[in-house]
């Protein structure tokens, strides 16, 4: 990101980040659904496809997979790839001046955005000639050291960010990361939440009309995480990682509630409007220590992790809690199937990753089927009229070490 950041505490930051964050609700009805048949190896395609390949998202208009590629050794070599849904091969590329990591999509406009985490800033894309639009500045550079010494915070909370600041050579940077972000169509509004190092969260709001930052919201807490959206009742939700949901009215920019839930880390959410239902990854990663500076108090963990909460989207009460792989991250539901799909990343900073999907029905809240897929599964896109889901996978170790291109995956269901 800026120059005055070292490239350890950047990529460091990045995955701690990434992978290191009712009973009464009335409940449509579905039809039966056909009995799951599981995805044998002979369904499953894999391509390697870049030194790194992040979040994926899918044009019904272009027909065409986006998956964000960041470079960190030379940003200025980070790209957009574009590929072939059916093959997997590479059919453009989209040069990025920098990182970017989260995708959202809004197709009706040909529209494509991606946050720029390490640097201030959100980029637009016109999907139909693969070009960037726009780079929208999110907020300015500060000098850590200062801002943390006027900051109303503990004399302990300050001298733990110091150090941390002085052991990684951190001076002047940006204050809050990116990483997801979702589009809101109805009201042309962009919303990212901004993970605060040593700070509150944020959420970011971009008017989509103007591409100008319009918003920041403050009171999301200790490490902003996951966000999804009920477009209909305009509604966001907003998950961080100290188990608390914070549902913002899109409409008025104002937070409606907030929830303290069972889950620990939702990390990822996802919304089911058709029986009005949260589904979130909840990581299970020791965050312990920095979590209880922040606070400046003994945090209780509220769960274990490496599960799917299910919970009620009016009022945060748990519907039901899912097992699955450790490290769990990407998460993608069908509503057709009834079906939910969360990729395990199987550790952090593994020498060798040992990650893999899980398939749950939705409906009984039952495992179908836990795929194999080392070394770490991270992000998810799922295209209902293919019955086909899409995963990045990320190296371990030992493929990092040896050069190994990380690879698109294509599961056919």
């Amino acid at each position: 990101m800026t120059p005055f950041v070292s490239r350890p505490f950047v990529r460091g930051l990045y995955l701690a980040i990434v992978v290191g964050l009712s009973a009464g609700a009335a409940q449509a009805k579905t039809p039966p659904q056909p009995v799951y048949q599981p995805v044998t190896e002979a369904q499953i395609v894999q391509q390697p496809t870049a030194k790194e390949v992040l979040e994926i998202v899918y044009s019904p208009n272009q027909k065409s997979l986006y998956v964000s590629s960041p470079n960190w050794q030379d940003e200025t070599l980070s790209r957009t790839l574009v590929l072939d849904p059916k093959t997997l091969a590479i059919q453009g590329e989209i040069p990025m001046e920098v990182k970017s990591f989260g995708v959202a999509l809004d197709d009706a406009a040909n529209r494509l955005y991606l946050t720029q985490g390490f640097n201030g800033s959100i980029v637009a894309v016109d999907t139909t000639t693969n070009t960037v639009l726009k780079r929208i500045p999110i907020q300015d550079t500060i000098n850590f050291q200062d801002t943390i010494a006027a900051a109303d915070f503990g004399q302990e909370r300050k001298d733990g960010l110091l150090k941390m600041l002085e052991r990684f050579k951190v001076t002047d940077d940006y204050q809050y990361k990116t990483r997801e972000l979702v589009v809101d169509k109805k009201n042309h509004r962009l919303f990212a939440p901004g993970l605060g190092l040593g700070f509150d969260s944020v959420l970011f709001v971009v008017n989509t009309d103007s591409l100008e930052l319009e918003k920041v919201m403050p009171g999301f807490g200790y490490n902003v995480a996951g966000i999804t959206t009920d477009e209909a009742n305009d509604r966001v939700f907003v998950s961080n990682m100290q188990g608390q949901i914070m549902v913002v009215n899109s409409k008025t920019l104002e937070i409606d509630d907030v929830w303290e839930v069972e889950a620990d880390q939702l990390i990822n959410l996802v919304y089911d409007p058709a029986q009005n239902r949260l589904f979130g990854v909840d990581q299970g990663i020791d965050r312990n220590s920095p979590r209880n500076l922040h606070l400046e108090r003994e945090y209780t963990r509220r769960s274990p992790g490496h599960q799917v909460f299910v919970l009620n989207a009016d009022n945060g009460k748990t519907l039901a809690v899912m097992p699955t792989g450790e490290v769990p991250i990407g998460v993608r539901f069908d509503h057709d199937t009834q079906r939910l799909f969360v990729a395990n990343r199987g550790g952090v900073r593994e020498a060798e990753g040992k990650g893999s999907i899980s398939v749950f029905d939705t409906i009984t809240y039952q495992p179908l089927q836990t795929i194999e897929l080392a070394p770490h599964p991270n992000s998810l896109e799922y295209i209902p009229a293919e019955k086909a889901l899409y995963v990045s996978v990320k190296n371990d170790g030992n493929n990092k070490e040896a050069g190994t291109l990380e690879r698109m995956v294509r599961l056919q269901f």
